[in-house]
């Protein structure tokens, strides 16, 4: 029915919204966990100034904090990276969903002329479905007055047989009489 196939279509979409979503939140929670991993680096960069404050000469304090941000910059920047991918990806994906969805959408008849095509469909079958319907029952009626003449028939053919035994009895009989007379005759 239409609402079922709005429904459908909707759960589709929703499906998918959902599935974006939570795809989305996943990049969210690597880039939450990567802005984490760099306020750590930067609290232990913190600790190390202080502790080395005493210990190291400038020039040396420097070198060093330039060596732990540019690590952490070059691992920010891979995951970075690896971020922009996936997000590329998921893009990528999310686009061509849409395209087939557009396009399976327009492929499709509206909703009208699916009803109507199946309203049709239902008709034409109701119609055939009568008329076998119709025949089947004239049929019906036809081998119901047959088997009613050979009922007539065969009740007329078992007397027939019947009266033609009795007939061939008094034959017999008649013979046999025949006979007894003859001998009687011939004895005499």
């Amino acid at each position: 029915s239409l609402p079922e196939r709005i429904d459908y279509l909707e759960g589709l979409l929703g499906d998918s919204a959902a599935k974006h979503g939570q795809e989305l939140q996943t990049l969210k929670d690597t880039c939450a966990k990567f802005s984490a991993a760099h306020g750590k680096h930067t609290k232990d960069l913190e600790g190390l100034r202080a502790m080395q404050a005493h210990h190291a000469t400038m020039g040396e304090r420097l070198d060093y904090i330039e060596k732990a941000i540019g690590d952490s910059a070059d691992a920010h920047a891979a995951e970075v990276e690896k971020l922009k991918a996936a997000h590329a990806r998921h893009m990528a994906a999310f686009e061509k969903h849409t395209k087939d969805t557009g396009v399976a959408l327009a492929a499709h008849a509206t909703v009208s002329e699916r009803i109507a095509y199946l309203e049709r469909l239902l008709g034409d079958s109701a119609d055939q479905h009568s008329q076998e319907l119709a025949q089947i029952k004239a049929a019906h009626e036809r081998h119901v007055k047959d088997l009613a003449g050979t009922k007539e028939l065969h009740a007329k053919v078992a007397s027939e047989a019947k009266q033609a035994m009795t007939a061939h009895m008094s034959v017999a009989q008649r013979l046999d009489l025949l006979e007894q007379r003859l001998r009687q005759a011939f004895e005499a």
